[in-house]
């Protein structure tokens, strides 16, 4: 399990010299820590990016080597955020914590008024679109990130240039729903086309990301669609990186 937060820094401040929103919002880092048990691994990474976004703003930070696979999915969902303002995180934030433990909404309610306001403000502002509208922005990448199998053939359908679309990493639709385990929006954008042993700009491939993060699903789809156990620019295969041995055995038996 991904950690949602990492450890808080003792600060000099104290809640008199915060805004409503910081208040708020440390006030919702702390409850995460009651809550990481509960949480899925995307959503502790996803409330980990935008805790990271708040504090620090945008990525600046060196990209974890490959065999440190849980440094590298955090840092992703905090790279990804792009350059998100610091204020907007800390609203995305709360938001979320909110959403996943909605009894905070009752809780602000015996703190300062201040807090209390900055809380509703907040959540109010966040409400979510309409799924709809939500489903027709999503980009190829964040389709295959989301899962939304739906969208990943119907923008490959429209564009079929979108199967050689790569972020700033080199990273496909294949990669990033390699990476999440989204097998649904894997085997749509198989379907539609991409490539299945295109690299990154490490020479990694979709394989390489499933077998590193201990996805057996998309390890086995991505298999039986004929990727390769290719070495990446370290000399690792898929088989080198394999997060454990159920991933080891289906590798082994696709030599």
């Amino acid at each position: 399990m991904a950690e949602a937060l990492p450890e808080y820094p003792d600060s000099d401040f104290s809640d008199d010299d915060l805004s409503p929103l910081d208040i708020t919002f440390n006030k919702a880092a702390d409850h995460v820590r009651k809550l990481t048990s509960s949480l899925t691994n995307n959503q502790l990474l996803e409330l980990y990016g935008l805790y990271k976004q708040g504090i620090e703003g945008k990525c600046e930070a060196p990209k974890p080597g490959w065999l440190d696979g849980r440094g590298r999915r955090k840092w992703e969902a905090w790279r990804s955020l792009g350059n998100m303002p610091n204020e907007e995180a800390k609203q995305k934030y709360i938001a979320l914590v909110q959403r996943y433990a909605p009894e905070l909404a009752e809780l602000s309610e015996h703190n300062e008024t201040g807090m209390k306001e900055a809380w509703v403000a907040v959540s109010s502002m966040r409400k979510s679109p309409e799924p709809e509208l939500v489903h027709n922005e999503l980009s190829i990448l964040d389709a295959a990130r989301e899962n939304c199998a739906d969208r990943v053939t119907e923008l490959l359908a429209k564009l079929p240039e979108l199967r050689h679309e790569r972020d700033d990493d080199g990273l496909t639709a294949l990669h990033w729903a390699a990476d999440r385990n989204a097998t649904k929006a894997l085997q749509a954008a198989l379907d539609g086309g991409c490539p299945v042993d295109v690299a990154d700009d490490s020479g990694q491939t979709a394989l390489h990301y499933a077998a590193s993060c201990g996805h057996v699903e998309s390890t086995d789809i991505l298999l039986k669609a004929g990727a390769s156990l290719l070495k990446d620019e370290d000399d690792c295969t898929p088989l080198d990186l394999a997060a454990d041995d159920d991933i080891r055995k289906i590798l082994e038996g696709a030599k």
